[in-house]
């Protein structure tokens, strides 16, 4: 009887020093969402937020938005949400800089532009439902609160971008509500 004793509580032990090992090298995959950003430098960097624009026309989509900052190294915005004159209302076309994650104009902030003139209309309710579907999947795999997507015209004085017709409060509390489910 000794002899199983001795024979089971080596096993116990052998398994909890085996577990330990395990966790203690970190041979457990991190999920995606934790795994770090990197920056042009290479450099770990962490998305701080996201930034809402317009392209302040009526129409467009990431080619033409692509042609028209051509000067100036392409389409600045990681994300563009089409209003359906371009591409299809609510098509979501991921920009070069995402792929690469690549800095836009804001260098610690993810950047996605509403096709239209939100001064004089509102998005279109499925590019509305497609940028809250967006937010919700970037803030879940960059670990980013919802209190961190604002307007353009939130971060900078003297700004009117994305437009009058665009409701960032609403926005936030949308996400909210959705990342609380």
């Amino acid at each position: 009887m000794r002899l199983f004793d001795f024979l089971l509580v080596a096993l116990i032990t052998a398994t909890l020093l085996a577990v330990l090992v395990v966790f203690h090298n970190d041979a457990m995959p991190y999920p995606v969402a934790m795994q770090p950003v990197t920056s042009d430098a290479g450099k770990a960097r962490p998305w701080a937020g996201i930034l809402v624009h317009s392209n302040r026309a009526r129409k467009g989509s990431l080619k033409s938005i692509d042609l028209a900052h051509s000067a100036d190294g392409g389409a600045p915005f990681h994300f563009v949400i089409g209003n359906g004159t371009e591409t299809a209302d609510g098509l979501v076309e991921e920009g070069p800089r995402w792929k690469l994650e690549r800095a836009g104009q804001n260098r610690d902030v993810i950047e996605i532009c509403l096709v239209g003139d939100l001064d004089r209309e509102k998005p279109t309710r499925k590019q509305q439902a497609a940028l809250e579907a967006l937010l919700v999947r970037l803030c879940r795999e960059k670990l980013i609160p919802p209190t961190e997507i604002l307007a353009e015209s939130e971060k900078k004085r003297g700004v009117a971008c994305p437009g009058r017709f665009y409701d960032a409060e609403r926005t936030r509390a949308d996400v909210a509500a959705l990342l609380g489910r």
